[in-house]
């Protein structure tokens, strides 16, 4: 990739982040918040140490507040450990959270090699159309290493989040080059 298609490739990413940002908003979603760029391990630290004070401060039930929380820990470090770098060896992505009376929503975007898409949307489907008993017999499964991508995972945060949430995942992938797409991440979370 020249350096003229890595600025194409951040500007259609933020690009995806103010649509995602602004469609949330017009749902009349409340944005708490939202991030572009790369997510170091202390930015990590920091985004889920405040978003566990705000959840807190907002009031809702412990037990909202502990599965937002795992969830937020489970997909911010899948964007560290997974997001692919681009041609300038930047790892960019975005994360919005944004809740409303009876959901938060919380989307999370990564880079991914063209060559992994069918392997990841073939995964989310799958965990998709469990029950909630196939999905802890799954976990399980995967606890025994039914299945390791070639970066060390094993697919237990995208189990982890589809229990935790108690919904569907919800994803697109948009094509950024002949190599990389962007893979976009939507979690939905009952606050009641």
């Amino acid at each position: 990739m020249t350096e003229e298609t890595n600025t194409e490739t951040t500007t259609v990413i933020r690009t995806v982040f103010q649509e995602q940002s602004d469609s949330l908003m017009r749902k009349g979603q409340n944005v708490l918040v939202s991030h572009f760029g790369v997510f170091s391990q202390n930015l990590v630290s920091s985004l889920t140490e405040s978003v566990e004070n705000l959840i807190v401060s907002i009031g809702d039930k412990r037990i909202v507040i502990k599965r937002m929380f795992s969830i937020l820990i489970e997909g911010l470090q899948n964007l560290r450990l997974h997001g692919e770098l681009d041609s300038q060896g930047v790892q960019s992505g975005f994360l919005i959270l944004s809740n409303d009376d009876q959901h938060y929503n919380l989307i999370l975007s990564n880079i991914i090699k063209n060559k992994d898409i069918h392997t990841i949307s073939s995964y989310i489907d799958k965990i998709n159309s469990c029950t909630k008993e196939e999905l802890k017999q799954k976990y399980t499964s995967v606890l025994s290493n039914e299945f390791i991508s070639e970066k060390g995972g094993a697919g237990l945060g995208l189990i982890t989040t589809r229990i935790k949430s108690g919904n569907p995942l919800e994803f697109e992938i948009l094509t950024l080059s002949e190599e990389q797409s962007l893979f976009v991440l939507k979690i939905t979370l009952d606050r009641v």
